[in-house]
């Protein structure tokens, strides 16, 4: 049996935010990525991302396709004192964004965007950025940010169900 569809795109998500480096263009230099991450970041793994899916939706075709809009997640967190606080968090969700739409071997802020996953789905969108402010002796700050992941797949098939 093949890995189920969702899991295929939330890897590559993975991979893809992994390169989230000062060295290829970005703002930062993610230090931890992880899927489906349940216990919180200590400060010495930020910045670090978690993201994971919500599930996903099907609407069938004429033409017998299933097309289906998957909602992943990514949530980035660093730590900051000195710059203002909606400053890094932009900076966070720019380089999220950004590295959602570059291919895992053409990383880099310039190199040319693909939205669709090395052809693994029809299209990736940007559906919202939430701020995320935390305050204490390490103040922190962060990002939610969704997506939506449309795909197709042939109907009722097994291998691509995602679950």
């Amino acid at each position: 049996m093949t890995t189920p569809a969702v899991t295929t795109i939330l890897t590559e998500i993975g991979l893809r935010l992994a390169n989230i480096t000062t060295a290829n263009g970005y703002h930062n230099t993610v230090k931890a990525v992880s899927r489906g991450r349940l216990k919180p970041f200590k400060g010495y793994d930020l910045p670090a991302i978690n993201y994971w899916s919500t599930g996903f939706q099907n609407e069938r075709t004429v033409y017998d396709d299933d097309n289906r809009s998957l909602s992943v997640f990514v949530e980035i967190h660093s730590l900051t004192r000195d710059d203002d606080f909606l400053d890094v968090v932009n900076e966070l969700a720019s380089d999220v964004v950004t590295a959602i739409v570059r291919k895992d071997s053409a990383p880099k802020v310039s190199d040319t965007p693909d939205y669709e996953l090395t052809d693994t789905v029809s299209d990736i969108a940007l559906r919202s950025v939430s701020y995320e402010i935390g305050e204490g002796q390490a103040p922190w700050c962060g990002a939610l940010i969704e997506f939506e992941i449309r795909y197709r797949c042939q109907p009722f098939a097994m291998d691509t169900y995602g679950a």
